[in-house]
């Protein structure tokens, strides 16, 4: 067995508080349950779709492009669905669902070639079932892949209707499960189990290619960890990395880390944070945008926190935090943008939020200068702070300016501002 390092985080100096995103804004126009984590993706035209339902009779997508779509409305029942975009541009929405007069119930399809502003179907799936489509993915020559999971186990479902179908994990139960497809088209799964030979454990599994599992599970968090039953995300770059967040810990969890493959091999992992963890925290996230940089995501201690990393999990910069104020975040999912920034998702038990985040800047001071950069690499900026400003050169900037005490703006494009004071 190959051995893998841990790596702890990267940490900040000198930085008052972390940097705060902008506010929550709601995107759902019908009530929620707090176990309604959105589908999400962004296609190639350049919109974020988050799908949803009501978990009675309607189903929704929201763009960032054209708002609020109904898909379907009058249905006698519909669960959580997922989202998918093939290589023709058409956007696949799986969900469970029954029509009326029970023309079709299991999981259904309906399709968008209008870029999530109108949708036809439904079509029905292969599957029959109406336990939630926990995930969906797409192989590199444009098959779809969708997974559920209930009292038989995980099963994954392959093809534009499922005409494929395996039980990947054959046991009461895995949950939470995460699906993704590598530049090699390897795909993965990853869930939770609480089921023999995992109980209370992370895992994750490869698949061949009908989407059956090649070879054994392997498990993290030994020898057991605290529950988690809304989602174990995964995710593949373009650089043939697959990064999978986890947390460790029990009865409460105590860190969220990274594991990084390569082909279905671990070759590392890194702690992403640590410290007190309540509640169901954390919920967990992790995307990768078309520069194949990384954002790992999370909730802890009433606000949801993100780190950007820039070297493929190895590390990751400064924490920005968006704050849930009075809310609670039951479900978290994430877009990586093409801008640098992520696209966060939180369900709060009634309504679907969103909210930008920007990367953070790590700053690294002394009484007579200061180092700022983002996951080690400098950055272009200014120091602003009693009435003066210093432009950085390579990342650096002399202090002399600056009387001791003065506080100091970090400011540079694309990132949140930090703020310090200097000795």
């Amino acid at each position: 067995m190959r051995r893998f390092r841990l790596v702890p985080p990267l940490l900040a100096a000198l930085v008052v508080v972390p940097a705060a995103s902008a506010a929550w804004s709601t995107i759902s126009t019908v009530s929620v349950t707090n176990t309604m984590r959105p589908g999400v993706v962004r296609t190639s035209m350049g919109a974020e779709l988050a799908a949803y339902s009501d978990g009675k009779g309607t189903l929704k997508v929201w763009s960032s492009a054209s708002g609020d779509h109904t898909v379907a409305a009058g249905l006698l029942s519909v669960g959580k669905p997922a989202l998918v975009q093939l290589p023709s541009g058409a956007v696949e929405l799986y969900a469970p669902a029954t029509t009326a007069g029970f023309a079709e119930q299991g999981v259904l399809r309906w399709e968008s070639t209008t870029d999530g502003a109108s949708w036809s179907g439904p079509v029905p799936s292969q599957s029959t079932s109406l336990g939630d489509v926990q995930a969906a993915a797409v192989r590199p020559d444009g098959t779809p892949m969708f997974t559920q999971d209930g009292t038989a186990g995980v099963v994954v479902f392959q093809g534009l209707n499922g005409e494929l179908s395996h039980t990947v994990f054959g046991a009461c139960c895995g949950y939470a499960e995460s699906l993704a497809v590598d530049t090699q088209n390897y795909a993965q799964l990853a869930f939770w189990s609480n089921a023999n030979p995992f109980p209370s454990e992370f895992v994750y599994e490869g698949l061949d290619a009908s989407g059956a599992q090649a070879g054994p599970g392997r498990a993290f968090g030994q020898p057991q960890t605290a529950p988690r039953d809304d989602d174990v995300p995964l995710v593949a770059d373009g650089l043939g990395n697959t990064f999978m967040g986890w947390s460790g810990g029990y009865p409460s969890a105590t860190s969220f880390a990274v594991n990084v493959f390569r082909g279905g091999n671990l070759v590392y992992s890194t702690v992403v944070a640590g410290g007190t963890f309540s509640g169901g925290d954390p919920h967990m996230a992790v995307a990768a945008d078309p520069s194949n940089r990384l954002w790992a995501v999370w909730s802890q201690g009433g606000a949801v926190h993100a780190r950007r990393s820039r070297s493929a999990a190895h590390h990751f910069g400064a924490v920005t935090l968006a704050p849930l104020g009075s809310v609670t975040a039951y479900q978290l999912a994430a877009l990586a943008l093409p801008n640098g920034s992520v696209a966060v998702y939180i369900d709060t038990g009634s309504s679907i939020e969103r909210t930008v985040v920007q990367p953070s800047l790590t700053v690294h001071s002394t009484a007579s200068s200061v180092a700022v950069t983002d996951d080690g690499v400098p950055v272009k900026g200014a120091l602003t702070g009693g009435g003066r400003t210093v432009l950085l050169v390579g990342g650096r900037a002399n202090l002399a300016p600056f009387h001791r005490g003065t506080r100091i703006t970090v400011s540079a494009a694309g990132y949140a501002p930090a703020v310090f004071r200097k000795r």
